[in-house]
């Protein structure tokens, strides 16, 4: 089509509707929530009060997706987000609002999501806790997004919605201060890679005293590729360099000079660059210290979903007998040597799919447990939960990433039996939607 055909076609496309809005609050999501016209609106980046011009980008029966043309009159709780790349950048949904404001919105919409089950209506929620206060500066990893465009470079994270990088020059005011310095010599480095455009991601993690990181790969790197990138590693002190091409099974270890490792709750947990950690260490050590508090002591505690043993390791402690659960068999070996080094005397680990409900069975044939121990990723633990409605276990931890595949599993567990004694909110994303929570529940 030529130009001129592509201009006569828009022309005769509708102009899209737009219209004044004020925002009553903010849902799931970070979303802005206006009416109009009897039909829900959702804005991003809005704050409550705020009074804007929108048009809509997407439009159900019940409801419209906007933007914001033109904000109006900015609502009291509006503040100067500090970020330059801040709209165009879908790291943070939350820039626009007070760290004080942020989290009364995360503990309503908490609030909302557990109210929708009759079962957890009248679950207590614990204040947030006082001690994590830091706002910025606080993420130790990140997934960094790698683009050529027009021969141009772009570093950073994917757009809002999009799939489009948002270029990371100025740095990230959420990142820790070393991945934000790794990441002008990556700029220069990443140039002169002969598979530059084959690269779609960097993983760039911190321990407490080095720096590591895992390229993603489309096309396997050439002898001088890896001579580059190891020299650039060592001279930026990057302590451990992986290459990860395909699954998780096709990563390969390129300079390991020192082990990456962090303390929390008095022990020293080792990690690959590779494995799930916190992105948050201050607040990681609440939750092992929540986690402790609430566990108590006894004889036999189960870990499931239990990755480098970030949790593992503290319940060794404090039980005779731990058994740690893992779907990807190869982190185990953090686990064990993790357990090992802080004299762990009695452990099993288990390689088990905690998805698939018929290997669920293979759990029965150990010892019961005093505590389960669930940290599952966001899509929750739907099968555990079922199976454990048929389970004489008294008391559960479930640790969790996603309000509503909590709440999901939390009514599922309360009509089999269970009680949902209270829920600790824990921000260990600020700036963003995102929250973790820690729950307590017994037979």
């Amino acid at each position: 089509m030529s130009a001129r055909a592509a201009r006569a076609a828009a022309a005769l496309l509708p102009e899209p509707l737009t219209f004044s809005l004020q925002i009553e609050k903010i849902v799931a999501n970070g979303l802005g929530l206006g009416f109009y016209q009897g039909k829900a609106v959702f804005v991003p980046f809005a704050a409550p009060g705020d009074q804007m011009q929108v048009a809509v980008t997407r439009s159900g029966a019940q409801h419209y997706f906007a933007r914001c043309v033109q904000l109006q009159q900015g609502g009291d709780e509006r503040v100067d987000p500090g970020c330059s790349v801040y709209t165009q950048c879908g790291g943070c949904q939350l820039r626009h609002l007070s760290l004080a404001t942020q989290r009364q919105v995360k503990r309503a919409i908490l609030r909302e999501t557990l109210d929708r089950f009759p079962q957890l209506r009248e679950v207590e929620l614990a204040p947030f806790p006082e001690q994590l206060q830091q706002a910025d500066g606080y993420r130790c990893r990140a997934g960094c997004k790698v683009r050529w465009v027009n021969g141009r470079l772009l570093l950073g994270f994917f757009q809002a919605n999009s799939h489009k990088v948002a270029d990371l020059s100025a740095g990230c005011p959420v990142l820790e201060e070393r991945l934000n310095a790794l990441l002008p010599s990556l700029r220069l480095v990443l140039p002169q890679l002969s598979v530059r455009e084959r690269l779609p991601q960097v993983d760039l993690v911190s321990g407490e005293e080095g720096v590591g990181m895992v390229c993603h790969l489309l096309a396997p790197l050439s002898k001088a590729d890896r001579r580059l990138l190891q020299e650039w590693a060592s001279a930026q002190g990057v302590v451990q360099l992986w290459l990860q091409q395909g699954r998780k099974e096709g990563l390969q270890p390129v300079l390991q000079q020192e082990e990456l490792f962090y303390h929390a709750a008095g022990f020293r947990l080792q990690f690959a660059p590779a494995d799930f950690i916190q992105a948050h260490r201050q607040g990681n050590r609440y939750l092992i210290e929540q986690v402790l508090r609430w566990a108590g002591e006894g004889e036999v505690a189960w870990d499931l979903f239990c990755g480098m043993g970030n949790f593992s390791v503290p319940l060794a402690s404090r039980f005779r007998h731990l058994l740690a659960v893992e779907g990807y068999a190869a982190v185990l070996q953090r686990t064990q040597y993790n357990l090992q080094s802080m004299g762990a005397a009695s452990f099993r680990l288990l390689a088990l799919d905690l998805f698939a409900e018929q290997s669920l069975l293979r759990l029965q044939q150990e010892a019961p447990a005093d505590l389960l121990l669930l940290d599952p990723p966001r899509e929750g633990a739907l099968a555990v939960v079922k199976w454990l409605q048929q389970q004489a276990l008294r008391k559960l931890l479930y640790i969790s990433c996603n309000p509503a595949t909590f709440a999901r599993d939390a009514a599922i567990l309360c009509h089999g039996g269970w009680r949902l004694l209270f829920v600790q909110p824990v921000d260990l994303f600020p700036q963003t939607a995102h929250l973790e929570l820690l729950a307590y529940f017994e037979r």
